[in-house]
């Protein structure tokens, strides 16, 4: 992208607009191309759904918790997660009275849709359908965001400048920090000096387990001290709900913006809505909404009936409309006064433009996961305050953008990315004190993309299994270990008509080397397997159904960034002739996978295909020294 502001934020309306049409053509290939059965098979739809129950939810919502008779209707076979927009229909997702809805959270069997309104009579009538939705509302806010750049003038100028053209930081030289958290190692506390002193924009560089999250909590407590006030947000829920549960910890009142459904149970007492929900004066509201609901019911019974005066009617319709006017005002003034009050507001980079937060100014913006925010994104809510703090890693998982062009032309690119090469040293302060991995799974990763820079605390340098009880494996020795598929014949497929790749033979290889791990003692729930992609995912969970109704986690790795376990199993897929890599050609998306373990790492690959990338090719050289490599034809990963 050029290095003028105007020009850049041109571009990016015109990139954006790209990505909206693709996200559109993508749900309407899936809706078009692939039949019902199949988008059931998926994981895509379910269908055969009833009302199990209806729960009152904070913000005046209503959860449905629906069930269904296919067995299929499974948290772990339904592609939905927390947040995800759906509509619920009878025959036709494009029929006139199809319901919008967002998925709440899995309650036992049965899923929780979260709704605005009353539940529509035919969903309590029939059974029903539902399928995922396209996000347009995020497509709308990041055009807005956009278009408000357009007319930049003072800090938000400023910040432009800084972020795209010729602009440079300045120095504070506040007094030096007393550190609220005891526990900050060295570089924690160097990071969050940094951000605390560097303007208009600052960088937390934070590697896997490096403890970005806790700097990023100190800073904001730090800033709180000093009067500040604190918009903190991220790209996803699950690091907003994590931000919140820490400050609060810590002491730091903290409100949650976003819709409840989207935020985990652990959150969501200090959601707006919740707040509202307990404030007296929404009682009062409550009270005009239900006479209102009664006076349209009074008058629609009578119209039904033919009884009563029309005249009377329209007064009673007239008087409802002006209870809800009034009820609606009136919440809308104890939201502003419940913002007001608290000194971090916290929301998702999309949340960051809900109605009440609009006509907010804050000292500060937060930005964690800022390498994974595209611009359009992040700007809605770096335009609130004159200065930011952006946290991310560029060497981990970048944006997900569709539209391969707009990818190319600098959709992908991240404020962030960015900055760091621009200003390197002068914006940056790179976390390289480890907490999470034993050092030798740890040090591949930081010799090939942290310059070697990563230490492995104590606490966790030479951590195992075997701590945790579980038997020690004489065939599979050590925190990290390569099985080698090469010369066994596997071959890779692609799944129709989705076009995503799998393979049948080294599925079934990783099944085996689960289940041994697991038959040494491992708790299921302590270890995950990860794969690049979707069509294997589905081959490992038909494989390992047992296990994962006993806690195995079984996922992609663009669905586990952030997250850990004690012992990760990596099946690499890809086996071919052609040394072709897809997905695993991103090295970032390696590096996330290597560094989600604690104690011990399990990889089953095909160095034949991804020995001729250097990044792989170094891996193995590295596992060959350390003794850490297997054959397949070594053994058949029988029970311990």
């Amino acid at each position: 992208m050029q290095h003028h502001p105007e020009e850049t934020v041109r571009e990016l309306i015109s990139l954006w607009r790209r990505e909206r049409e693709a996200a559109r053509e993508r749900f309407r290939l899936e809706r078009d191309q692939l039949p019902w059965k199949e988008r059931l098979a998926r994981g895509l739809a379910a269908h055969d759904l009833t009302i199990d129950e209806t729960l009152p939810a904070p913000g005046g919502r209503l959860v449905i918790v629906v069930r269904s008779g296919d067995a299929r209707f499974d948290r772990h076979l339904l592609r939905l997660r927390p947040g995800d927009p759906v509509r619920l229909f009878t025959q036709d997702p494009d029929e006139r009275d199809a319901t919008f809805a967002i998925v709440e959270r899995w309650r036992g069997p049965a899923l929780g849709l979260a709704i605005d309104g009353e539940v529509p009579e035919r969903l309590e009538e029939v059974p029903f359908r539902l399928e995922r939705e396209a996000p347009e509302a995020t497509f709308e806010r990041g055009q807005r965001a956009l278009e408000r750049l357009q007319q930049a003038h003072g800090d938000l100028a400023h910040l432009l400048r800084v972020a795209y053209g010729k602009g440079t930081l300045e120095r504070v030289g506040q007094e030096p920090v007393r550190f609220l958290d005891p526990d900050l190692d060295e570089a924690q506390r160097d990071a969050v000096a940094h951000a605390l002193d560097t303007l208009p924009l600052a960088l937390v560089h934070g590697p896997p387990g490096t403890g970005k999250t806790r700097s990023l909590v100190e800073v904001i407590r730090q800033l709180v001290r000093r009067g500040q006030r604190v918009l903190a947000v991220a790209a996803s829920n699950v690091a907003v709900d994590n931000l919140v549960e820490r400050l609060v910890a810590s002491g730091t009142p903290a409100l949650r913006i976003g819709h409840p459904a989207r935020v985990l149970p652990e959150v969501e007492a200090h959601t707006l809505a919740a707040r509202l929900d307990q404030h007296e004066a929404t009682r009062l509201t409550r009270g005009w909404v239900q006479e209102a609901n009664a006076l349209k019911r009074r008058s629609e019974n009578q119209a039904a009936r033919n009884t009563g005066d029309r005249a009377a009617r329209r007064e009673a319709f007239a008087e409802a409309r002006r209870l809800l006017k009034d009820a609606r005002t009136h919440l809308r003034r104890v939201e502003q006064a419940l913002v007001a009050q608290h000194p971090v507001v916290c929301a998702t980079l999309v949340g960051a433009d809900h109605a009440v937060l609009r006509d907010e100014t804050f000292d500060v913006v937060v930005l964690d996961e800022a390498t994974q925010a595209v611009d359009p994104l992040a700007w809605i809510a770096l335009s609130s305050a004159p200065r930011a703090i952006l946290a991310g890693d560029p060497h981990q998982l970048p944006p997900t953008v569709i539209d391969p062009d707009a990818a190319r032309r600098g959709l992908a690119t991240t404020i962030f990315d960015r900055l760091h090469r621009r200003l390197g040293e002068s914006a940056t302060r790179m976390l390289t004190t480890q907490h999470r991995m034993h050092e030798v799974i740890m040090r591949f990763p930081s010799d090939a993309l942290y310059g070697g820079q990563l230490v492995a605390h104590p606490t966790v340098a030479a951590h195992t299994l075997e701590e945790l009880g579980v038997l020690a494996d004489p065939l599979r020795p050590g925190a990290r270990v390569f099985v080698d598929c090469a010369g066994a014949g596997l071959s890779e497929d692609k799944r129709e008509p989705d076009g995503s790749t799998r393979n049948v033979e080294m599925a079934e290889r990783t099944a085996a080397e689960v289940r041994r791990l697991l038959s040494r003692g491992l708790a299921p729930s302590a270890c995950a397997v990860l794969t690049p992609y979707d069509a294997q995912v589905s081959e490992l969970r038909a494989r390992l159904g047992d296990a994962q109704a006993a806690g195995l986690e079984i996922g992609t790795v663009d669905g586990f960034q952030g997250r850990e376990k004690e012992a990760i199993v990596i099946d690499l897929v890809r086996s071919n002739d052609a040394a072709e890599l897809g997905f695993l050609a991103d090295v970032r998306r390696m590096n996330v996978a290597l560094t989600r373990a604690r104690r011990f790492l399990l990889v089953i690959g095909d160095s034949a295909t991804i020995g001729a990338h250097p990044f792989y090719a170094s891996f193995l050289t590295d596992v060959e020294r350390a003794g850490a490599w297997v054959s397949v034809f070594s053994d058949a990963a029988e029970l311990f």
